[in-house]
């Protein structure tokens, strides 16, 4: 567990990261990490003082496994209002398929593998209460930034009160290292690669991502000489 703002702590899960929320609007959690590691975020969350009774908001950047996880669970123990992009509800609901890259590796290895997955652990919910919008602003104080690519309604959250950027999986830091998420993993990686231009209109100085560290200062700086190095 990490506190990277005052309102906003880093729980690291397996890989992957939630986000709880504590300021305005809140107790809200962003993501929910792997079913396997539910057990792990309910503790973590007893550790920040918040019980899943207290959640009012689960925000979903988009219906990976790792980031929906959770979310079952949570639904039993919680009447939290469950959020994400109109584009990816009906993959957190299981109405829809998640959607694979458009080749044999991605149909063989993620398509099926996430089958298999999601077939022994059924992460579905019944029901997506709000379905956001690019831009849209949150009761928390986030306005959605539609980054589209590595799913259909993939999205970021912005604060500007906060100068936060949390990006689910448009952007990943592995070992320091700014990337693409896998492109094995990616629906479109073009318009994953076109949906990041529109960071570079926003003013941030924290960047927390689905995988790895925040950037706690100057995130917007080191995000727009990533972008610039993939038009290189």
């Amino acid at each position: 567990m990490e506190k990277v703002l005052p309102h906003l702590i880093r729980i690291e899960l397996g890989g992957v990261n939630a986000f709880l929320w504590t300021g305005q609007g809140g107790p809200t959690l962003i993501d929910t990490g792997y079913p396997w590691t539910y057990n792990k975020l309910l503790d973590e969350l007893h550790i920040a003082g918040v019980q899943p009774a207290d959640l009012q908001r689960i925000i979903i950047t988009h219906a990976d496994l790792d980031h929906i996880g959770g979310l079952k669970g949570l639904t039993q123990v919680s009447d939290a209002v469950i959020a994400c992009h109109t584009a990816e509800a009906a993959f957190i609901t299981g109405r829809n398929p998640l959607p694979v890259r458009r080749s044999l590796s991605g149909k063989l290895l993620a398509g099926a593998g996430n089958r298999i997955v999601s077939g022994i652990y059924k992460p579905y919910v019944d029901e997506v209460q709000e379905l956001l919008l690019d831009k849209e602003k949150t009761p928390e104080g986030f306005r959605v930034v539609y980054l589209p690519g590595h799913s259909p309604g993939q999205m970021g959250l912005y604060h500007q009160d906060e100068k936060l950027l949390i990006t689910g999986d448009a952007i990943i830091n592995r070992n320091n290292q700014l990337s693409l998420p896998p492109g094995l993993f990616t629906v479109d990686e073009n318009q994953a690669i076109e949906s990041l231009a529109k960071l570079k209109k926003l003013s941030f100085k924290t960047a927390c991502f689905g995988h790895g560290p925040c950037i706690i200062e100057g995130a917007a700086e080191k995000i727009a000489a990533f972008l610039d190095s993939l038009d290189a």
